[in-house]
């Protein structure tokens, strides 16, 4: 799975990526809550020492970014937010909010933000959750379980789309120089493959089980034409 040629160059991963901010896309679904008086009600309410049982700040709406990259929201209608990163699109919902509310304050959330971990054995598949910013590659693998029982912790890929191009990086979490990619951030969209460590005696079983077959069968046939004549 995933495999790549011997001569293959690897794209160079960017280490610092967790000043990367995510950019709104289409078919992306989104929590949207908006607030007055530039959400003095939050701090009211977190302030008061009232019991929060039963009690929800705003109303959150949830909705789906079309193929056009709009979204229509309650009042200021459609509007297009793909490209946007999360706090470029609540300054521009706020300012669109404006002559409606006083003081509009938006809390807008990406909540389909997910990378995909396959570790070892072969097949071991998780959706990692991205709903924090900044997830770490060592974190996803933390989220997914570990690498697995037989998984090679110097040999992961991580595929990412970045525009139009598909880039593949491979990094090295055996040794303590490997570490500082440990920290790379994961983006939405993600595949990470932890390589599977080839087990070399399993592996020869594995490839002359049919041969060992076809003798025990020919062994077994001859046994028995012996006892026949």
């Amino acid at each position: 799975m995933f495999k790549t040629p011997e001569d293959y160059v690897f794209d160079i991963p960017e280490i610092d990526s967790t000043s990367i901010d995510y950019r709104i896309q289409q078919h992306d679904i989104i929590l949207f809550e908006v607030y007055t008086n530039e959400g003095a009600m939050m701090l009211e309410f977190t302030t008061s020492g009232v019991e929060s049982s039963g009690y929800k700040l705003g109303v959150g709406f949830q909705y789906t970014v079309d193929s056009q990259g709009m979204v229509e929201f309650p009042v200021i209608g459609k509007k297009v937010i793909t490209g946007l990163t999360v706090q470029e699109a609540q300054d521009f919902i706020e300012d669109a909010y404006e002559f409606q509310f006083n003081g509009p304050y938006v809390v807008l959330k990406v909540m389909n933000r997910r990378a995909i971990m396959f570790t070892s054995p072969a097949g071991s598949g998780k959706v990692i959750d991205l709903s924090n910013e900044g997830i770490s590659v060592i974190e996803a693998l933390a989220l997914a379980g570990g690498s697995g029982n037989n998984g090679d912790v110097s040999d992961i890929k991580i595929i990412r789309s970045v525009g139009n191009e598909q880039e593949v990086y491979k990094i090295d979490l055996s040794t303590i120089d490997g570490i500082k990619y440990s920290n790379m951030a994961v983006e939405a969209g993600d595949i990470i493959y932890v390589q599977q460590t080839r087990q070399l005696g399993g592996q020869i079983v594995q490839d002359i089980q049919p041969y060992l077959a076809l003798v025990s069968s020919i062994t077994l046939a001859f046994a028995v034409f012996s006892r026949i004549f």
